[in-house]
């Protein structure tokens, strides 16, 4: 019986030890950052503020407010370089995105990232958004 006790106690530190490396590769980088952007006919582009990115997840993104109808959002790298593979998304206020984007892909885990945004009227706009959504 003693012997028993013993197997199943080793079984269950195994299993726990074989899990502990899974759950920190899931990990991501999703607490939430806030941004403001402002544009206006002469400045039309702006950005989120750069963060790490931690695993091949969507960016997320959480438009609060927006004083224009809507602005337009995509996926880039810290510089502005374009990781959206042609994927840009309409986004109004009250509205969540998930951003898709080939940053991890092409820059490996922990490469900077920011979603750069456009908008050809006077106004702004607000959220919240992380560099990974799982």
């Amino acid at each position: 019986m003693l012997r028993n006790k013993k197997l199943g106690l080793l079984t269950t530190i195994g299993a726990a030890f074989l899990m502990a490396p899974t759950a920190t590769v899931f990990a991501g980088n999703t607490g939430d950052t806030t941004w403001t952007n402002h544009y206006s006919v002469f400045s039309s582009e702006d950005h989120t503020p750069a963060r790490r990115k931690s695993n091949g997840s969507a960016y997320s993104n959480k438009t609060k407010s927006c004083s224009v109808v809507y602005h337009t959002i995509w996926a880039a790298l810290y510089d502005g370089r374009d990781v959206s593979a042609g994927h840009s998304y309409k986004s109004y206020a009250g509205q969540t995105t998930h951003l898709y984007n080939v940053a991890t892909e092409n820059y490996g885990k922990g490469v900077s990232v920011r979603i750069n945004s456009r908008s050809f009227n006077n106004g702004s706009a607000s959220g919240v958004w992380s560099p990974d959504s799982k």
